[in-house]
């Protein structure tokens, strides 16, 4: 007789279809963390260092582009600042800013961190009830626009480091005959002129 052929080996017991489709669901879930925890690795790997703070910007220097970049200052802001510096001659110190249409007390407060006016680059919150100096004010005597250095003339009212080195290039040219010429310097206008007059002196050579 015949052996009996072997039995067929256990066939394995079969997922329900609801159980197969939540196994490929869980499974689906599974790999999609997977990447976004890649991807967000591979992000952050890439992602530059935060930068420090960057440098005071001279209220006086400043272009619209850069002042853009300050908190609460866009396009139309900047553009009137810079009006308002040309039409003046330049800002003698950060409060000024107040004159300007759209900054108030909050938006003056906000900036100041990061606005220096002329050769005063670090920018002080003034104590309570104290009044800031105004440049200027510290000057022993007038100064003579013929001999004085660029940083010198950065101590005056609305005087910058640009707007300085035109004053020493406008005398290089020819010196000043009276402190009216300031008027051929480019961005000194009338209003800039007065506020200076009492500042500055042309001496004999």
């Amino acid at each position: 007789m015949d052996p009996a052929p072997p039995a067929p080996p256990p066939t394995p017991p079969t997922w329900p279809p609801a159980a197969q489709l939540a196994a490929a669901f869980l499974l689906g879930v599974a790999a999609t963390l997977l990447g976004l925890r890649w991807y967000g690795a591979t992000a952050t790997a890439a992602r530059p260092l935060a930068l420090e703070r960057p440098a005071v910007l001279d209220l006086n220097d400043a272009e619209a582009a850069e002042l853009r970049q300050l908190p609460g200052v866009g396009s139309a802001l900047a553009e009137r600042i810079v009006d308002r510096r040309r039409e003046s001659g330049g800002f003698g110190r950060l409060e000024e800013l107040r004159e300007v249409h759209g900054i108030g007390p909050k938006t003056l407060e906000r900036l100041r961190p990061w606005l220096g006016v002329g050769g005063d680059k670090a920018p002080a919150a003034p104590a309570p009830g104290a009044a800031l100096p105004k440049k200027g004010e510290t000057l022993a005597e007038p100064l003579d626009l013929n001999r004085a250095s660029p940083e010198e003339l950065q101590r005056l009212p609305g005087i910058g480091p640009k707007l300085a080195q035109r004053i020493v290039e406008a005398r290089a040219k020819e010196p000043f005959k009276s402190v009216g010429d300031l008027r051929r310097v480019g961005g000194i206008g009338p209003k800039t002129l007065e506020k200076l007059r009492p500042l500055v002196t042309v001496k004999p050579e």
